[in-house]
């Protein structure tokens, strides 16, 4: 159960918060075993969890990457880990990540290692990150590993918002134009069109048919956001089988434009998070078992089971990616050198470097051609627009001629 408590600390200091235990009993001796005074205890009532995850903030990278440096440098002074954890709780503004701590700290209390207390919460702290710290504690260099993923989320974290800030203004503008237009068809063009009709002018072709678009989005709108929504779970329940989404997986690797751009993501994410799980000094099969999990598509994630495979039989892992079609000649050639020459985690650390500044530099090209498209279209639309209020307008001066 779930306990909240407020306490005083030997310095007489107020500490407030939250405790995993069986009981309330259970929790009063856990909180006392840390040296505090109890002035409060009360069990809260969990809430399901897809309720919490949706009221819950998702811990995001930039967040783990913010983790991970401060809890490496407290490590790195000789802090003992649990008061490294505890003091970190205490700042921690977001409540999933507080309450994710929170039990790492509990399971390392009852003797866990760390990296098990970390695997235990997997919606807050990905596989990359549990094994690399298992590999720290085994090598005793968990501050220098926690130091290398702190770079690693780090990176990732900056890939993920170039291409958000690729996509967002484009986004923006289209929506809102969208609306805007809607607005006009379905509320202003026809007040309009009763002042021209009151004229005893007939209406020509294109205005019937903007207002009668117009009719149609305001008499039936409330079932066609029913048929909407409908339509995008039906789409949502298709997309989750298996055979569908490894369909989906190909073609958007095909897809073009953003298929290349989504292609040079996914190989930086590869070649990063082997590179990073290599240098921590994580076995190369655990390490593509992890990647195999975390890359996001199922066809880069077939060639790498096969490379798994490879290993396995003590062969190399270049052949099955060059096979695989997906994995460019560049990757390919270097995983091959990097094998003969065994500096395969820093070869991979430079061809994520490489991908990541390619990510950036394409999101930031299709920016600026989808804007100049976007006002393309849309000025269309609006054109087709006035044209359907103007035409009428001349009828009428044609007519008092």
């Amino acid at each position: 159960m779930r306990v909240r408590y407020r306490a005083r600390d030997a310095a007489g200091k107020l500490v407030q918060g939250f405790i995993e235990a069986d009981n309330e009993q259970a929790a009063g001796r856990l909180l006392r075993s840390r040296g505090l005074f109890i002035t409060e205890l009360r069990p809260v009532e969990d809430q399901p969890d897809y309720l919490r995850s949706l009221l819950w903030k998702r811990v995001g990278r930039r967040d783990l990457a913010l983790f991970c440096r401060q809890l490496g440098t407290m490590l790195a002074a000789g802090l003992p880990i649990v008061n490294a954890l505890r003091t970190l709780s205490r700042q921690e503004g977001n409540p999933r990540f507080k309450a994710s701590i929170d039990r790492v700290v509990e399971d390392l209390e009852q003797g866990n290692p760390l990296h098990a207390a970390l695997g235990k919460s997997p919606q807050v702290f990905p596989p990359v990150m549990v094994y690399s710290v298992e590999a720290g504690e085994v090598s005793g260099a968990l501050d220098e590993i926690l130091m290398r993923l702190a770079e690693h989320f780090e990176r990732e974290h900056e890939v993920q918002e170039k291409i958000k800030s690729a996509m967002t203004y484009p986004l923006i503008v289209l929506v809102v134009s969208l609306l805007s237009i809607g607005f006009i068809i379905t509320f202003v063009l026809p007040m309009f069109s009763n002042i021209i009709a009151n004229m005893g002018v007939p209406l020509p072709w294109p205005t019937r048919a903007v207002l009668g678009l117009g009719r149609f989005f305001r008499e039936w709108w409330p079932w066609m956001a029913a048929a909407l929504a409908a339509a995008g779970y039906g789409a949502w329940r298709w997309s989750q089988q298996e055979r569908v989404r490894y369909a989906l997986d190909k073609i958007v690797l095909r897809f073009p434009v953003f298929g290349h751009l989504k292609h040079q993501a996914l190989l930086s994410q590869f070649s990063r998070t082997l590179g990073t799980m290599l240098s921590s000094g994580v076995p190369i099969l655990q390490a593509l078992e992890v990647v195999e999990r975390t890359v996001g598509n199922r066809i880069l994630a077939e060639a790498i089971a096969l490379a798994q495979e490879q290993v396995r039989d003590g062969r190399s892992i270049a052949s099955p990616l060059a096979e695989s079609g997906v994995f460019p000649p560049m990757v390919v050639e270097m995983v091959t050198v990097g094998e003969e020459t065994g500096t395969l985690d820093a070869l991979l650390a430079r061809l994520g470097a490489f991908y990541d500044r390619e990510v950036g530099e394409m999101a930031a090209r299709l920016s600026s051609l989808i804007e100049p498209l976007l006002i393309l279209v849309l000025g269309g639309v609006v054109g087709v627009i006035v044209v359907s209020v103007l035409l009428p307008v001349f009828q009428v001066v044609g007519s008092v001629r």
